[in-house]
């Protein structure tokens, strides 16, 4: 497995303090947005949880699927999933370059994860492999208010706010790491055009908290 990128290794250091940690920053909000992010998912079949982290997501789903297979790059993180949820499976891997087969699963779940992918681009494609046909594929991701106003307010919050209580809980570039990925990503329209670029017959979004995080939902 080649060298891991440094989002990587800044989860590694951070993995027995993460779920602590994503708490506190985001004031207790990630996990109502990983609810909306599963909600309505009654039969989601073989699902994946891609970059799967502490296994969140994963327990979320496990009472309806059929089976849960949850994905990350980094061995801490998979280690306290599999603490925590030790009955699901645990894979460690490239989210780039899975072990699965094309069309393996009904659902592929992504919470929080894709914009820290060295290439979002080919975590898509990725994706889309591992996706049966029709199958869903939804993505979790923190984004960027359209309103002027709400859009200057909350990156000074990520810049002012975040970063600064980022240094106490972690380390620096810990909390800078996921500024800039913030900022980078292709947000709402942009996301969804990208996708259809790369094999998704089609897709939607839905924004959370007035666009600061949105559900992206993908048909494969």
């Amino acid at each position: 497995m080649k060298r891991q990128p440094v989002g990587v290794e800044i989860f590694d250091r951070i993995a027995d303090k993460y779920d602590s940690i994503s708490g506190f920053l985001s004031l207790g909000i990630i996990k109502r947005w990983q609810r909306k992010l599963v909600e309505g998912l009654e039969k989601p079949g073989k699902v994946l949880d891609l970059a799967c982290g502490t296994g969140q997501v994963a327990a979320l789903v496990k009472e309806k699927a059929e089976l849960v297979v949850g994905l990350d790059y980094s061995l801490p993180m998979l280690r306290v999933a599999k603490t925590k949820y030790p009955h699901l499976f645990w894979v460690r891997g490239d989210a780039l370059k899975t072990p699965f087969r094309d069309g393996e699963f009904d659902t592929v779940l992504v919470s929080l994860g894709l914009r820290h992918f060295e290439n979002v681009e080919g975590g898509l494609k990725e994706i889309r492999r591992v996706l049966k046909k029709g199958g869903t594929a939804r993505i979790l991701e923190v984004s960027v208010p359209r309103n002027p106003m709400l859009k200057s307010t909350f990156i000074a919050f990520l810049k002012y706010v975040l970063l600064p209580l980022g240094k106490i809980r972690s380390k620096e570039d810990v909390s800078r790491h996921l500024f800039e990925t913030i900022i980078a990503f292709p947000h709402y329209e942009e996301f969804i055009e990208l996708a259809r670029k790369l094999g998704f017959k089609s897709g939607k979004f839905r924004p959370l908290m007035m666009g600061m995080a949105a559900v992206y939902e993908l048909e494969g």
